[in-house]
């Protein structure tokens, strides 16, 4: 575009201006709205976090998810977490009831029950297995229904590979 042929595109001319305008417009805006800041702000500094337990067990739904992390926390070969996925396939029943005792404690006893599936054809020791989740996670299993929790752990247990001891 020449300077000489203004007469010709005067369209072309009244949309570059238009454009600039625009623009210088919005750099002018967002300096007024402090849009990029073009004074230095002082580096105040963060307040300490504060801790908090995430481990508080709650709910219900809490307390049966502290019981499936410590399960899947134990199965550590992929054989393990295959037997993990089968027993959580065929075990739907989960319940969980809160206990609180005189001293102010508390703790979740965690049970899987299918002794309403009649044609149960799986390991014996699923139908029926109970954990105890203290508030603050800690999770052990249940010696009720004989002790079927322990058979479920050391079955995990079983399948993962054996710690190599450091040779250094």
């Amino acid at each position: 575009m020449k300077i000489a042929d203004w007469n010709k595109k005067p369209i072309k001319i009244v949309l570059v201006i238009s454009l600039l305008v625009v623009l210088l417009g919005t750099v002018t805006a967002c300096e007024g709205m402090g849009f990029p800041s073009t004074t230095s702000t002082e580096e105040t500094p963060e307040p300490e976090p504060v801790e908090t337990s995430h481990d508080v067990i709650n709910t219900r739904d809490a307390a049966i998810l502290a019981v499936y992390q410590r399960l899947l926390g134990k199965a550590e070969s992929y054989e393990a977490k295959t037997y993990l996925s089968d027993f959580y396939a065929s075990c739907d029943n989960w319940t969980a009831q809160s206990e609180y005792y005189k001293d102010g404690s508390g703790t979740w006893y965690v049970v899987v029950d299918m002794t309403a599936n009649e044609d149960w054809e799986l390991r014996p020791y699923w139908q029926q297995a109970s954990w105890f989740v203290f508030k603050d996670g800690e999770v052990i299993p249940s010696n009720l229904f004989q002790a079927n929790a322990l058979r479920i752990e050391a079955d995990l247990q079983a399948l993962s590979p054996e710690p190599q001891p450091d040779s250094d």
